[in-house]
């Protein structure tokens, strides 16, 4: 067990990497940074999806 657990890292490394990246572009939209961080941990790949679907908040 103790030779697959780094095998663990990596995908979880990718999923933090894509919710990163869906709060920023979510950031850039005009939404909330500190819920689309959670989001983005929670979420991953779903959440990036989410944000890039969204539409821009009117200023």
């Amino acid at each position: 067990m103790a030779e697959t657990l780094p095998l663990i890292y990596l995908p979880i490394f990718f999923h933090c990497i894509m919710g990163l990246i869906a709060a920023q572009v979510a950031q850039r939209k005009g939404y909330d940074l500190s819920l689309w961080l959670v989001w983005g941990t929670l979420g991953g790949t779903v959440a990036l999806v989410d944000a890039l679907r969204r539409p821009r908040q009117p200023q």
